[in-house]
This record gives structure tokens, sequence and C-alpha cells, in this order.
């Protein structure tokens, strides 16, 4: 077992390490209430999308981008509502944010299943092939990644709002 573990460690892109890290980063930073700019979030749809490339190299194509499609917009939806939840205050281009403990855990699932998803593609092909891979993990990224897409549509849609009318 530490065989495998220490050949997936070293047969791994160098530029995953570091894109983990930076994750890893960004998701502890969106833990601590903090105030922000609303124009990184003109980018998160696109972080996002991203991960859907993940899906051309699955055998299930068609099957892969119809639940990618559904889940991706049920994960705008709910995100859409949940922002509305973290944003205290607006006004401008500025605004503060609630501290949230989803945000990493959204960024990690999009990384460890890509991540997976190359280490079958390598060890185990014929894993990725099943339908039933295939939904799975096109239910994981497109919730994943439309929640960055219901974010962006809250953040923008929102008007100014004060911690005094909140």
């Amino acid at each position: 077992m530490r065989e495998i573990a220490f050949e997936i460690w070293q047969n791994a892109p160098v530029w995953v390490w570091p894109l983990f890290f930076f994750l890893l980063f960004i998701g502890l930073k969106a833990m601590r209430t903090r105030n922000s700019s609303i124009i990184p979030y003109f980018f998160y749809p696109l972080l996002g999308l991203a991960a859907a490339n993940a899906n051309s190299g699955l055998a299930q194509v068609s099957t892969g981008w119809l639940v990618f499609a559904f889940s991706y917009l049920l994960g705008a939806a709910v995100a859409f509502r949940w922002q509305d939840g973290l944003i205290l205050e607006k006004s401008g281009w500025n605004m503060t944010l609630q501290g949230d403990r989803i945000t990493i855990v959204i960024l990690m699932l999009i990384f460890f299943s890509n991540f997976i998803n190359g280490v079958l593609g390598a060890i185990a092909p014929h894993f990725i092939e099943a339908t039933a891979y295939t939904v799975i993990f096109n239910a994981v990224i497109g919730a994943c990644s439309g929640s960055f897409t219901g974010r962006t549509l809250r953040v923008i849609t929102l008007g100014k709002r004060s911690t005094t009318a909140a």
C-alpha cells in the first residue's frame, strides 16, 4: 500500500502540489470574516468550469455532460441562496463576508475528484468507463462548479447592504 501511495506521489504532475497548496490557502482564508472586493467573484465561474474538462476523458461523455449540467444548475441555485447569508455588508465594489468552511470543502472536493480521476485513469482505466463512476464524478464536479456561479450571481445581483439593515 505504501508503494502505491509513493508511486502516486512521485508520478503526479509537478503542478499538482502547488495547485493543492494554493487552493488550501484560499480555502483557509475563506474561513475568516473578511473584507473583499467583488472583482474576484467575476472569475469564480471560470474556476468552476475548469473542473469540467475532466469529463471529456470519460467513456460516457453524453451521460456525463447531462449529469454535469443538472448538478451545475442545482449547485448554482443552492449557492445563490447560501451566499446571501455570508454577505454581511456590501457597498459599491466592496463587501464584508462572514467566514465559512464550505468554501474549503468545495475546493478540496474539486481538487481531489480530479486527482482521483487522473490516478484511476492511469492505474485502472476500466474503472472510469463505468456509467456509475461517470454519474458520481460529474455530479460532484457539476455541483461544486455550479456553486461558484451561484455565488457570483448573488454577489452581482445584491444591492447595497449594511449591518444595521441586516
